[in-house]
């Protein structure tokens, strides 16, 4: 069993997806997204386009809030956009925006391209990013004198997802393995055990972590541990499907 503990509606395509591969998993979101509006002055101002050299993405829902924006995507659109990620350039290339770059899927590695390909010169970056970041694109930045306007969109708050699903599987010493993609997504998980399922092992918890820096909170925390190669969803499924197929072998063996 497979539990997909993005928010929606990311954890549930993660489920689709899984299932269609022949995979048993079930959507167990640790976050919900809210969106806080009162960007309009902000995204509104009719020389956007002029005043800001592009748009940064670090997320989908970014991405999702950026698409939704129908009325002003006029203006908006002149804009290229710097994407952390495959999952999140996709959205907005699907709405008629125009790529600048896209990334391999860490903020980090984002700021580091910024830096590498724009010039202060040409003015501020506009970032559309959630409450709680983990990267500050701005502080990365601050030596190179690039400048970035933050702009709250949209904030991720603890959910507390139903147990009854997945608590047989989380008790019963089979194998179970949690997809995560963010550290406030494995905090909020390693806390809803000890609230919900304090019975469960977490040693017996194998977490597939998107990146280095997860599997090392992960392992910090107690968890089993496999890592992906790359932090974009399609290297994490892959990673999944290695997994499921392990637990598979080990069963016929």
């Amino acid at each position: 069993m497979i539990l997909c503990l993005r928010p929606e509606p990311d954890s549930s395509e993660d489920v689709t997806e899984l299932t269609r591969l022949g995979i048993e998993a079930l959507p167990l979101p640790m976050l919900t997204i809210s969106y806080t509006g009162g960007q309009d002055e902000q995204l509104c101002r009719p020389d956007i386009a002029d005043f800001y050299q592009g748009l940064v993405i670090t997320s989908k829902q970014a991405s999702r809030f950026l698409s939704a924006q129908t009325e002003m995507r006029p203006q908006l659109a002149r804009l290229p956009v710097w994407c952390v990620g495959r999952g999140s350039a996709e959205i907005l290339r699907q709405s008629g925006y125009q790529l600048a770059y896209t990334g391999n899927g860490t903020a980090r590695d984002l700021a580091t391209a910024i830096s590498q390909q724009a010039l202060a010169e040409d003015g501020p970056f506009l970032w559309l990013s959630g409450r709680d970041i983990h990267v500050d694109i701005g502080a990365c930045l601050a030596d190179t004198q690039i400048s970035v306007d933050r702009l709250v969109i949209y904030q991720a708050d603890a959910a507390i997802p139903d147990r009854e699903a997945v608590y047989d599987y989380l008790t019963s010493g089979g194998p179970v393995a949690a997809v995560v993609f963010s550290a406030r997504t494995l905090m909020r998980f390693d806390s809803w055990l000890d609230e919900q399922a304090p019975l469960a092992n977490k040693e017996q918890i194998t977490i597939l972590a998107a990146s280095p820096a997860l599997a090392e909170q992960a392992r910090q925390a107690g968890f089993a541990v496999r890592q992906a190669a790359r932090p974009d969803r399609q290297t994490v499924l892959q990673l999944c499907q290695d997994w499921s197929d392990q637990q598979i072998n080990k069963t016929l063996s």
